[in-house]
């Protein structure tokens, strides 16, 4: 269960970082079109956050059943202000009158999640690409 759970939180990290990249793109070509936010906006934002909360459910998880260790702390930390972040200011963006303020606020919201994402990897691995356990982490079979 341990390792199902450790390869599927680290395994969605990557569409995780694919949706903000597609969704930092959308707003931005929302905001220097000056198109009406909605439609393609709204739909890769919400995916972004969807993939996003489903990454910290399959954390939390992971942080139950596997060993704990130090630099889990910052990871954490990092995460959680990444989805807090990701639902406030694209929440708060999508309320704005302008459409163009709309998408370049989400965007900052989308960019702002992203680096919070960055560094919650880095806390925990040389590099977002790494695939190996975290520092401290013993890896287990299930025999």
């Amino acid at each position: 269960m341990e390792n199902m759970l450790f390869y599927a939180h680290s395994g969605l990290r990557f569409l995780v970082l694919l949706t903000a990249a597609m969704a930092a793109a959308v707003l931005l070509w929302g905001w220097r079109s000056g198109r009406p936010f909605g439609g393609q906006s709204r739909a890769i934002t919400s995916v972004f956050i969807g993939t996003l909360d489903l990454q910290v459910l399959l954390g939390i998880g992971t942080v139950l059943v596997r060993p704990w260790y130090g630099a889990l702390i910052g990871h954490l930390v990092m995460m959680v202000a990444a989805a807090a972040a990701a639902h406030a200011i694209t929440v708060y963006g999508r309320k704005q009158p302008d459409p163009r303020r709309a998408h370049l606020v989400s965007f900052f919201g989308v960019l702002l999640a992203l680096l919070l994402i960055l560094g919650g990897i880095m806390a925990i691995r040389p590099s977002p690409f790494h695939m190996t356990p975290g520092a401290g982490a013993t890896a287990t079979s299930t025999g």
